[in-house]
């Protein structure tokens, strides 16, 4: 059980050399833990990553390469970390990726996929941290898709959801001794491709009518980090985006 002054020492967050995975990084490593920076194939920015961060209180930063959609990967990650005597604290489940897939093209094979790094690696890393690591917080980036009905989001919509009811059900099924939580994006970065003068036409539907900085989502994963007294919550990030449904399809995956 967690007291009100606690705090992070050892984090492992996926996704983390680049884009909202690299802000939190920078947010958990500016207050002392040590963080473990997982990525697939951007080994270089991770390095560069680990390079600028501060010296950690106790232990050392370190890498880790893994390609979540490989399940035998993924098992092997946090009993590997554990092995070489990284135990997590905090896990950041940030790692995602998006196709943007209208539901009568949605093939069982990209289901599967998209199932695969969306709900299924970060939940068996949940259930890994769970059996191994046994006290903690576990941060869950979901979308806020999550509260609305978006049919173009094809199994990435259908893995956040899954994941979503997961942040929830394991808040009660590990308390007192982990705390799950969930944090929901909205517009944060532009996804490759897609040209800023697009998206900056797409605030207007938003209600605060501004994007998310990654640095806001950050402070939010740290907030619920340490509020000791909160869990199974889904903080939304998105500028108000999840109360106007209407507008859920037209905004693409921007992390």
């Amino acid at each position: 059980m967690q007291t009100s002054s606690w705090t992070p020492t050892r984090v492992l967050v996926t996704g983390a050399a680049v884009r909202i995975g690299r802000a939190i990084v920078r947010r958990f490593a500016a207050t002392g833990a040590a963080v473990a920076v997982h990525c697939r194939h951007s080994e270089t920015a991770a390095r560069e990553l680990l390079a600028e961060l501060p010296a950690p209180r106790t232990g050392a930063h370190r890498l880790v390469q893994a390609d979540l959609a490989d399940p035998e990967a993924v098992a092997e990650l946090i009993p590997g970390l554990v092995a070489a005597g990284f135990i997590p604290d905090c896990l950041v489940n940030n790692a995602s990726t998006y196709r943007r897939t209208h539901l009568a093209n949605l093939d069982p094979e990209r289901l599967r996929a998209d199932l695969q790094v969306n709900f299924l690696a970060p939940f068996e890393l949940m259930r890994a941290f769970a059996v191994h690591c046994r006290r903690g917080v576990i941060l869950n980036l979901l979308d806020q898709r999550v509260a609305a009905i978006d049919p173009s989001a094809g199994g990435y919509g259908f893995a956040k959801k899954s994941l979503r009811d997961a942040t929830e059900v394991a808040a009660v099924a590990w308390a007192p001794d982990i705390r799950v939580n969930g944090v929901a994006p909205g517009y944060v970065l532009p996804p490759p491709g897609v040209a800023p003068e697009k998206m900056t036409r797409l605030l207007a539907n938003i209600p605060l009518g501004r994007k998310t900085e990654p640095e806001e989502i950050a402070a939010a994963c740290w907030f619920l980090a340490t509020a000791a007294a909160v869990t199974g919550q889904i903080l939304y990030l998105d500028g108000g985006q999840h109360l106007v449904p209407t507008v859920a399809a037209e905004i693409p995956e921007t992390r």
